[in-house]
This record gives structure tokens, sequence and C-alpha cells, in this order.
């Protein structure tokens, strides 16, 4: 699969004209609806590995939820987090092979049901086994939607709006969050099993909602090329770019470029996971962009946000209390996050993770010294777990819940976007689509492994777990500061000369390196532009409609080329 999302250009030519998209109400409307799997992800659960767990953090806490399914033990709990992930990376390599074979329309509609099916099992569940399986069937749906929806939006949308897609399919994530925290709110005060059955049933609906794409939306032009239906996608870009017109001429412009990047993806990209593995000047970018993407993991953002609704119980703040607290703590994240789509490219990427891992961290510690402080450590029976009793202490309840919203705040507007962005762009073309997707599994890994073993750790060590998640905080800020180059404003090319340079890039000069080195970069374009010769020479030079396009200098553009959040 051929995933798209963030825009980076292989080159430096700036001369192509201002030509735009006459795009209007079609593709808001396109956009709007396809970014229903965001919402989706947000309210099943921790649908982006990067944040929580919607729905299922909420009811964790209703008395009916954890009398219905005692005892819950940590290792129980943890196996509710974890499923999901497990379930999650499925569904990314599904999503691969799915997308390829039918298209990224009828693929998201076929997951849509998916969901339903795994939303079915957890609101009707009997028995914890039951809850677990439709944990890893919904968990399928989740990764191979966090893929298939931002694809999806990319592969229609004009190219000077794509950069932002992976901040706004973030918002649509965070807001899914933000709602089903509400409806666990709201459906908190219901006595009996339906205070949590109700949840699990809402959520159903935007993946009924979802599953209509067929009925709805074209198919992706991408796709549509890469299957020879050229007329298809020309038909498709007209409708959606040119108000109908063939021969309007971001259409035609549009559809050149995707031609080539798929020609570009089929002359250069490497054919499996093992020879990109094996190729050693893949292995520093796919060192860097890996460890990025489990350090989003690590950061300890989702102990913050699954042990939420916990941390404010202990924090003084009972029952219904501590699910106002928690939407309101969703409420910060939709906030914070919308800023982060507009910063990110003025500030960098490196610097805003570089940023939010110092103030995590500094979370950690105070949270940590204020439980160790003024608390002591008691053995909860309803929760089967040691927690902290912070003895009716108002300032250290207070500083509790304070330092919790800060910690939102400051995750959403830089690791929660920044991660995947980061990770989008790095990698060189012969391996953008396979390096992404094997990043974005480790994610989903560390994700796994971080929300199985949090549980016992909390158990085991109560709040000197966020001592060492501080610790990890120490190790993530040296590696950014020391390994990560910043990638904003270069291109493909420039990014896999800075990576075969120094190792330490803490003091590096960019604009005197790639100066220094602006041979290497050359030889790297026109190897791009070798490759996307080829592939016009095999495609005849044509279009499907049987009219001739020049062969002038257009630049190849990856906007096409990936970004998936999985595989």
């Amino acid at each position: 699969m051929s995933p798209t999302v963030a825009t980076k250009e292989t080159t430096e030519n700036k001369e192509e004209p201002q030509i735009r998209s006459e795009a209007g109400a079609i593709l808001y409307g396109i956009t709007a609806f396809a970014a229903i799997g965001g919402f989706i992800f947000g309210s099943v659960s921790h649908i982006s590995p990067e944040d929580d767990f919607g729905v299922t953090s909420g009811v964790l806490v209703m008395p009916n939820f954890q009398e219905y399914f005692a005892p819950l033990t940590p290792a129980n709990k943890g196996a509710l987090n974890s499923l999901m992930g497990t379930g999650a990376v499925f569904g990314c390599l599904f999503a691969g092979s799915c997308s390829d074979w039918r298209g990224r329309r009828d693929s998201i509609a076929f997951f849509a049901l998916v969901f339903v099916i795994g939303g079915i099992l957890q609101c009707a569940a009997q028995n914890l086994g039951m809850q677990l399986v439709g944990r890893f069937v919904s968990g399928i749906s989740v990764g191979a939607c966090s893929v298939l929806s931002p694809l999806y939006m990319a592969e229609l949308a004009p190219k000077e709006i794509r950069g932002r897609l992976v901040a706004f399919q973030q918002l649509m994530i965070d807001i899914g969050l933000f709602v089903s925290s509400w409806i666990d709110y709201g459906t908190g005060e219901i006595v009996g099993e339906w205070s949590w059955r109700a949840p699990y049933g809402i959520q159903i609906i935007p993946g009924l909602i979802l599953a209509l794409c067929p009925l709805l939306l074209p198919r992706s032009p991408r796709w549509l090329i890469e299957k020879g239906r050229k007329a298809e996608a020309l038909a498709v870009l007209a409708r959606v770019h040119g108000r109908g017109d063939e021969n309007h001429p971001y259409v035609q412009q549009e559809f050149r470029e995707i031609q080539d990047n798929v020609e570009l993806e089929n002359n250069l990209a490497v054919k499996s996971y093992i020879s990109m593995l094996r190729d050693p000047k893949n292995r520093r970018v796919l060192w860097v962009g890996s460890s990025i993407a489990i350090f989003q993991q690590l950061t300890g953002a989702n102990v913050i946000m699954y042990y939420a609704t916990l941390m404010f119980e202990q924090a003084g703040l009972q029952g219904s209390a501590s699910l106002l607290a928690n939407g309101i703590d969703y409420a910060l994240m939709v906030l914070f996050c919308i800023p982060a789509m507009f910063i990110v490219d003025r500030v960098g990427r490196r610097k805003l993770m570089l940023t939010g891992t110092v103030a995590m961290g500094i979370g950690f510690v105070l949270m940590a010294g204020v439980y160790g402080g003024v608390g002591h450590t008691v053995w909860d029976p309803v929760n089967l777990t040691h927690a902290v009793d912070m003895g009716g202490n108002k300032g250290g309840d207070y500083a509790v819940i304070v330092i919790i919203f800060l910690f939102v705040c400051f995750y959403a507007i830089t690791w929660a976007p920044c991660a995947w962005i980061y990770i989008s762009e790095i990698f060189p073309l012969r391996i953008r689509s396979k390096g992404f997707a094997f990043a974005s599994a480790l994610l989903w890994v560390g994700n796994v492994l971080v929300g199985q073993i949090t549980p016992i750790l909390m158990n085991a060590i109560t709040f000197y777990t966020y001592v060492v998640y501080a610790g990890i905080a120490i190790i993530i800020f040296f590696f950014l500061y020391f390994f990560s180059p910043e990638p904003k404003g270069l291109s493909l090319e420039e990014m896999e000369v800075i990576f075969q340079g120094p190792i330490f890039v803490h003091n590096l000069d960019y604009d005197a390196y790639l100066s220094a080195h602006r041979e290497d970069v050359e030889k790297l374009r026109a190897e791009v532009e070798a490759a996307k010769h080829r592939g016009q020479k095999n495609n005849g030079g044509e279009f499907n409609n049987g009219t001739q396009w020049n062969d002038e200098k257009n630049p190849a553009s990856v906007d096409n080329v990936p970004v998936e959040q999985s595989n």
C-alpha cells in the first residue's frame, strides 16, 4: 500500500505555477465524513496509540462494571488495555492488503463494520472473556482505520492542506475522547448495568455511519491509478477539484503528479521489510524513527490519561466528580491540540518534543513528590490494587489535579501530534512507506507493553511508577537533543543527506552542512527524476482518455507518497 498524509517535497523547484483546486463543499463533506474514523478512534479507546482509552478509562471506575467483572485485578486491567493495542497491530497489517485489494473507501467501510461487531460484543458482554474478545475485535478496526482514514483524506485533499491532516486526525481523535468522557459522565449516574453498557452501545453509532462510505464517497484517485483505472481517477479528480471539468489545470496537474508518484514508488521503493532492514544505509534513520515512535509511548502520557479518574478519586473527587474532572481533562486535550496544528511548522517538531519532554518529566517528579510527601500506601479492596491515600490533604489534592491538567496540555501540543509528523517526514523515498509502517508498528507494540505493565507497576510500587517515567523522560530528552535531526523545511533528499552525516546533531549547522554536501543532494534528486522519467516512458506519456500531456519539468512531489499510521 502507498500511504499518504504529510506533505514533503522531493525537490526545491519553486517555479511551478500557482494552480489551485476549485474544491468546494464536496471536498469538505468528504473530509468530514472520512474524519469520523478519527472520531471513532478516540471514542472507543486508545485508537491513536498516543492517546488514551476513551470509553474504557471511564467505565473502569464505574461500581457496577467493577462488580460485574470482578475480580478486576491489575493483570485483568492490563489485558483490557493491551488487547485493544494487540488488535490494532493486526489491523494495521490487514489494512495494507485490504486497501490494495478493495481500495481505501471500501476498506474503511469494512473495518467500520468490524468496529460495530466489537462494540456489540463489549456492550453485550456476559463475562470478562467476552469483553476481552470485543476489545481485540475493536482494536483490529482501530488499527486499520488509523491508517485508512487519514490516507483516504490525504489522497483527495489539495496538496496545500495535506500537511495539516496528521494534526487534524489527532484533533478528531481528541474530540472522540472528549465526547466519550462526557458520555461516561452522563451514564455514570445510571443505576445498574446500563451505566457501562450504554457508552459501549453509543460508540456503535458512528461506526454504522462510517460503514455507509461506499454509498456516499468516491474512490481514492491514487488507488484507481494504481489499478490502471485512469479514466475513473480523472473523473474523481474533476468532480472534487475541477467542478466536473477533466481539463481543469489543477485536475491535470494532480493526475500527472499522482501518476508520477506511483511510478516513483514502483521504481525506487524496496520490495520487502527484510531488504529494508538489511541495507546499512537505512539503519540510522530506522533507529531514530523507531525510537521516536516508542518514546511517544514511554513519555507516560497513557499512564496519566488511563489513571486520571483513579487519580482524581485519590485527590478527593469521588463518583461523578472524578468523571467530570476526566471530561475537563479531555476538553484540554482538544483545546491545546488546535494551536499545535499552526505552530508545528513554525517552531519545529524537535523543539516541541523537547519542550514537552521537559514539562512532562517535571510533572512526573512533582506528582511523585506530592504523593510521597503527603500520602501513604494503602490497599484498595475495590480496585484490588495498592493505592495512595492523601489523608484528606486539600493542598496535595489540588496540586495533583493541577499537575494532571498541565501535563495533558503539554502533551496535546507537543508529543501527541509531533511524533506522528516526525516519523512521517524523515524516511527517504525508497523506504518511506515501509519505514513509516515499521515505526508505527513498534509504536503500537510499545502501547501494548505500557498498557500491560503499568497496572502491575502501580500495584507494586505505586507513586514510584512516576519516578520511573521521570527517569525515562531524561533518556528521551538526551536522545532528542543529541541524535534526532529537525526535518522542518527540508526535502526528502536533504533529510537523507543529514542522516548520512554526523551522528550527533545538537550543534549541526543545517544550512552549512547541506551547502557543503550539495552534490550529494543533487545526486539523490537526479535518481528521483530518472525514476520519474522511466515511469513516464513506460506510460507512453498520455492520459488514459488519450489526451497527450507534455513533458515539462514537473517536480515529483511526495504529497501523495506516504504517511500511514501503521502499515
